[in-house]
C-alpha cells in the first residue's frame, strides 16, 4: 500500500491528506499515521502553502526512487488551486469511471505522449483511457488562456487520431468564451467544473 500511495502522490505532483484518504479509502487519522512515517523515513515531505488550508505532500528524491517518475522541482503558489483541485477532479472521474486508467501530465512528458498536440507545445492535465481503448483529454480551466493558443489547442485535438474527445472541466466565469471558441468542434466538451464536483 505504501508503494501505491507514492506512485499516487508522485504521478499527482502533490497532494493532501484529505485527498489520499479518499483516493485510498483511509480513515483522517490512519492517513497522518501513515504518512508521519513516509516522512520519518525519509521518503516524504509535508508543507504549508498556505495557512489554514491543508498542507501538501510530496516526495523527496529518496522516495521517489520507489516511483517511475522523479521528485517535482518544488511547489509555487501559483500552480497550488489548479494541482489540488485537478487532484479532486481525478478523484471525481475515478469514482464516476472506476474502470478508466488516468495517466497524468507528469507522466504523459515523461513520455512524450502528447498525441499530436505536443507539436504546438501543449500537453493536456492528463488522459482517461476507458476499457474499448478509448482515449479522453481531461483539461482544468480556471483562469482562460489567450484566445489564439486555445484556437491552436482545440484545433490540434481536431487532427490527431489518438483522442477522441477533450474533456473542459472549467470555470463558470469563462464558460461562455470556451463555449464560443469550441463551437462547431463536437470533440470538445465543456463542463462546469463547479456543477461537476458537485454533482
Amino acid at each position: 500500500r505504501d508503494m501505491e500511495i507514492l506512485q499516487f502522490i508522485n504521478a499527482s505532483g502533490y497532494c493532501t491528506a484529505p485527498q489520499l484518504g479518499k483516493r485510498f479509502a483511509m480513515k483522517w487519522w490512519i492517513v497522518y499515521r501513515r504518512m508521519q512515517c513516509l516522512i520519518n523515513a525519509g521518503l516524504l515531505i509535508h508543507q504549508r502553502v498556505y495557512f489554514a488550508r491543508h498542507g501538501i505532500y510530496f516526495l523527496t528524491s529518496q522516495g521517489a526512487g520507489f516511483t517511475d517518475l522523479p521528485p517535482i522541482d518544488g511547489v509555487s503558489k501559483g500552480g497550488y488551486d489548479h494541482q489540488i483541485n485537478l487532484v479532486d477532479l481525478v478523484l471525481k472521474l475515478r469514482e464516476i469511471y472506476p474502470e478508466v486508467e488516468w495517466v497524468s501530465e507528469r507522466h504523459l512528458k515523461q513520455q512524450k505522449f502528447y498525441y499530436g498536440v505536443g507539436k504546438i507545445g501543449h500537453v493536456a492535465d492528463g488522459i482517461l483511457t476507458f476499457q474499448d481503448d478509448r482515449k479522453v483529454a481531461i483539461e482544468l480551466e480556471l483562469s482562460q488562456k489567450g484566445k489564439q493558443r486555445l484556437e491552436k489547442i482545440f484545433l490540434a485535438y481536431g487532427t490527431q487520431l489518438e483522442i477522441e474527445e477533450a474533456w473542459y472541466f472549467c470555470a463558470d466565469s469563462i464558460i461562455p468564451a470556451l463555449s464560443e471558441l469550441s463551437k462547431n468542434k463536437p470533440y470538445i466538451k465543456i463542463h462546469s467544473f463547479k456543477e461537476f464536483m458537485n454533482e
